[in-house]
Formats: C-alpha cells, structure tokens, sequence
C-alpha cells in the first residue's frame, strides 16, 4: 500500500493546507488485507501523542501469490511529526525475507535529509523543499482529518519513505454514508484520494482514521479487530496470481518473437499516459505505438564514455550503486580490457543471466544487496546491469514496461546501452541483445520511478493493428 500513489495536477478550488481541521485523537487500528477477497494479510496503525506532536506507526505483514509461490513481506514505518502532522523525522524498512529496504531521513528547517547507504554508510541526500511535507502512510491518510464536508478538495504536499520523493496529493470529499464494519454500522466519509501511481477510494470515520480502502488490482483494507483477524488467518487463501492479476491482454494475434520485425498497437484504457518516444524502436502517435526490430548495434566510442550529456546514465543512486568498491571489482572482473561498449554489454548481460537465480522477489532492489544475494526478478536483474555498466563507464538506464509471454503482456524491466549515437537495448533476465518488438516500454529511471507503472495496471488495453 506503501506503493500506490500518483502525481495530479491540483483542481483551481483545492483547499489549502493550512486550513485543514486535524483530529487530535490516538489510536490504535487493526486491519484485514484482502486481494480479490482473499486473505493476504494484516495491519496495524498506531497515532500516538508525544508531548508537542505524534508517532504515527503503520505495520503490514502481507504474502503474495508470484506465479505459484507466496512470498511474505513485512512493510514496517515509523514518524514523528508535529502537531500538524508535519514530518520531522522518519524510519522505513521493507523485508521480504531475501532482501531488506531501509531508509532513514529527518528535516533540518525546509531541507530534508535522507541517509544514503554509502560505501562507508556515511551518505547523505538534502533535498531543498519550499514546504514541510507530511509523510505518506500505508493505512490511511497523511493526516487524520475532521469535519469534512461533501465537496471538499483538499491539497497536501507529501513525502513518500519508499522512493524518497516528494509530491502532492489530492483528496476529493464524495460522500457521507454509513458503512458496515464488523457486523455494525460506522458513520463514514467516502474520499477519493489521488497519489503518485494510484487512484484510490477510501472510507474514513469522524476522526479521519481509515475504515475501508480500495486499492488497484483488487486490494482491499478494512478495519478489523484482533479475534477476526485471527480466526480468518485460519482460513483457506487461495490468494490469486499477482503478476497475473497485473496481466494486460492483447485483442488480435502476434507471431512467433523470433521473425517479428514491427508490431503496431491501439493503446486503449483510461489513463494520461506518457508513453515514451524513444528515437530508436519505438513511437507514439495518438494512441498508435509502433515498435520496430532493432539493427545490430554498433558503437562508436571506446570505454569509458566521455560524453558530457551522458553523465547522468553513468551517476551512481540511492538503488544504482555503481560507486560501490564491491560492484566496480566485479564490473571490471566481468568486463576485463575490453572497450567495445557492445561487447561489454554483453558480457555484463549474459553474466547477470548466468549468475542471478530466478527468483520472485517483492523488494526494492539496491545493487549491492542484489550482488550479494544473487538472485532476483527482473528488477534485480537490470538493477545489477545497469550499476555494473555505469562503474566501467557504459551509460546505461532502466527501462521499465511489458514483455509478451503466451497471450498476454506482463510487468517487465531490462536495460537501455549507449552506443554513441543511439542506445540499444538488452535483457538480462532473458540474455538477449537487442530486446523484440515485443519489449514495450512504459517508463524510464531509476527504481524510485518504477512506481509509477502502477497507473498502467488494470487499465491498460492493447489492440493489435499489423504484426510481421
């Protein structure tokens, strides 16, 4: 839940801010997670009173079905905050039992400083902010809110723990109606929230605590209570594929990969989606998206790359840790003397291919965990393939998007190289160079921009127009 957020821009009668009417109440709340009505998981949130402001802790314990295995993840955070609910310090970690995510930060007057797990763990990121944010929250909104009114739409610049950015967000008033909880009727608000990769409904009570959300792909939060969360733990799951349920299905045929030379799309659904002209293999013309075969590539520079406008391909982040002593001995074991930017992308890809276990794995992937876990998704996999390219001076980039597999197109990452004058594609969970028409990309960035895909899910059509 941690995920679901989207940036909107904000209607001209957004109310501000400032006037909002914040209930002064603690609490403590416990949460039945479903997917498609099956038992995924519970949740706790706490609102706590600290002399001046508030500890607000939220606790989730989920398992998801990834194609055939229930992967456990525990999401657990932690902020003070002011009387307002204004951030002052926070604490998130993600633990899905093969890798853990943690990331602390606190403000220091209108700066936000994250701490960033160097090399020595000795990092820091201030991020310069024109105001205090709240913090985003996995069970309910950033602030508990009161007193409102059908109508309303209320602003509030937020900060999200999992990928260190700041956005706002826009909370629309529906309705007052009675809601059924626990066999008993609460009286309630139903809000329509608008965040950075999501669209979602939630039902608060007087003191703007969460009684009910309902998120994309089906998943559902209600309040609850420990005896029914126990005895519903209890219960057969059969929780539904999540990477199926993520599925987006294709009208008309497309043959075999393999002697694909075009494949011409109808992007149908509803979303503002900015779906990436990339100057290479793929065009958007209305809702017509062309993707095309990809040449051999060809470079035209010798390692490491010198081009000034490459220098943010080749930066070091917070997950692409290509700064890291232990990933440059290993880029530079992998590549060796060999200068060819094609060639070292090869060698990088089928290395990540060769060395990567296959697994499912609901983390955030930094590239040093993934190089010392060895094994991932296809996260890890371009991850771990584009840091290990930036440390011997290859431009790289994630590229985030589909992939076709049987009758359908699924969530997918791989890797963009840089050849000199165009880039050329790469998948190292797939060991293939160049990617097929059927790659198509969605997004580019880093992990923390991965996020957004999530507007795409449940949403997204495609109609095949020619396919040859």
């Amino acid at each position: 839940m941690v995920l679901l957020l989207k940036d909107q821009y904000l209607p001209a009668d957004t109310r501000p801010d400032e006037s909002l009417n914040i209930a002064a109440t603690e609490a403590d709340d416990w949460f039945l997670i479903r997917i498609r009505g099956a038992y995924s998981g519970v949740g706790r949130s706490r609102q706590i009173r600290t002399g001046s402001g508030w500890n607000l802790r939220d606790d989730l314990n989920i398992s998801l079905n990834l194609q055939g295995r229930i992967k456990p993840i525990r999401i657990t955070s932690s902020a003070e905050v002011d009387a307002d609910f204004r951030l002052i310090a926070f604490q998130l970690k993600v633990d899905s039992g093969i890798v853990s995510f943690e990331q602390k930060g606190r403000m220091e007057g209108r700066d936000l400083v994250l701490e960033l797990p160097g090399p020595d763990r000795s990092g820091v990121k201030r991020i310069k902010l024109a105001e205090t944010p709240r913090i985003s929250r996995s069970l309910g909104l950033p602030a508990p809110l009161k007193d409102l009114e059908v109508g309303d739409q209320i602003r509030m610049p937020i900060f999200d723990p999992m990928d260190g950015n700041k956005s706002d967000a826009v909370i629309s008033v529906l309705e007052k109606a009675a809601l059924e909880i626990s066999d008993r009727k609460v009286e309630a608000w139903r809000v329509r929230a608008l965040f950075r990769s999501a669209d979602m409904t939630l039902w608060v009570d007087r003191e703007g605590r969460l009684l009910k959300g309902l998120m994309p792909l089906g998943i559902t939060v209600i309040r609850s209570d420990r005896a029914e969360i126990a005895k519903e733990m209890k219960g057969v799951r059969n929780l539904p594929d999540f990477v199926s349920l993520a599925a987006v299905q294709v009208e008309g045929s497309i043959p075999d990969d393999d002697n694909l030379k075009i494949l011409r799309l109808n992007v149908q659904g509803e979303g503002n989606w900015s779906i990436p002209n990339d100057g290479f293999r793929q065009t958007l013309n209305g809702t017509e998206l062309t993707i095309t075969r990809e040449d051999p590539p060809k470079a035209d520079y010798l390692l490491p790359s010198t081009d000034p406008k490459m220098e943010e391909y080749l930066a070091s982040t917070r997950f692409l840790r290509a700064d890291h002593p232990e990933v440059i001995k290993k880029a530079k074991a992998i590549v060796g003397d060999e200068k060819d930017p094609v060639k070292a992308a090869q060698l990088i890809n089928n290395w990540v291919f060769r060395n990567l276990k296959k697994v499912p794995t609901p983390s955030v992937p930094d590239a040093y965990s993934v190089l010392q876990t060895l094994q991932g998704d296809c996260n890890e996999h371009a991850v771990l393939a584009v840091s290990l390219a930036r440390a011997v001076g290859l431009p790289a980039r994630i590229a985030v998007g589909l992939v076709r597999l049987g009758d359908g197109f699924y969530y997918h990452a791989w890797v963009n190289y840089w050849g000199g004058r165009n880039w050329f594609t790469g998948d190292p969970m797939m060991d293939i160079i160049p990617v097929k028409p059927t790659h198509i990309t969605l997004l580019y960035g880093d992990v923390d921009k991965h996020l957004n895909v999530i507007s795409f899910l449940g949403r997204l059509k495609l109609k095949v127009l020619e396919a040859g």
